[in-house]
């Protein structure tokens, strides 16, 4: 079934699009992503955007990565926010996000398509970046992390920042890599 929002008496499986579902367990909301079906976003992550993100995120805003839309609602909460520009890859996250967890707020835009298409080809400047990706820290995902890191700098307005989530089960010998990336230099 895709498209449809789903209620089942136990409140399990809220709604599904394509091969993207929400489901409802111990009252948080989780987002699971097939085939393999993983899981890519749970609502208990705003505790870890709050440490990470802090006050940060200001004027014009960018973030790539929707998921549950729970980092885009903790950085439209931020006082000095004026605009969210939320740009995802997967168009049944976006459904899915809509259908469950729906923002309505005049500042945020939503936009389908991949972060660094994005991130290369739009005109836009923006204050605050946050590249909200799910994967852990390694070998593997750093080169593409950096390619974000690059491109967002380039986005930038002046004393403007960009920040990546940082999973706190990265393997030690990648964190100073990675936070090097992201240096104001």
């Amino acid at each position: 079934m895709s498209n449809g929002l789903l209620y089942f008496k136990d409140g399990k499986l809220l709604c599904e699009s394509g091969q993207v579902r929400a489901y409802k367990f111990n009252n948080l909301l989780h987002l699971e992503i097939g085939p393999g079906h993983n899981l890519w976003a749970i609502e208990s992550e705003l505790e870890d955007y709050i440490w990470q993100l802090n006050d940060r995120p200001r004027g014009h805003c960018l973030e790539i990565g929707l998921g549950l839309g729970v980092a885009s609602r903790y950085i439209l909460s931020c006082p000095r926010v004026e605009s969210l520009t939320t740009v995802d890859v997967n168009k049944d996250v976006i459904e899915v996000q809509r259908q469950v967890n729906p923002i309505y707020d005049d500042r945020h835009t939503i936009i389908n398509c991949d972060g660094l298409v994005y991130m290369y080809t739009t005109d836009r400047m923006y204050d605050f970046i946050f590249i909200d990706h799910y994967s852990l820290i390694d070998e593997d995902t750093l080169p593409l992390i950096a390619d974000y890191a690059k491109a967002g700098k380039g986005l930038l307005n002046h004393k403007g920042e960009v920040v990546c989530w940082f999973d706190r089960q990265t393997p030690e010998k990648f964190v100073d890599v990675f936070f090097s990336l992201f240096s104001q230099n």
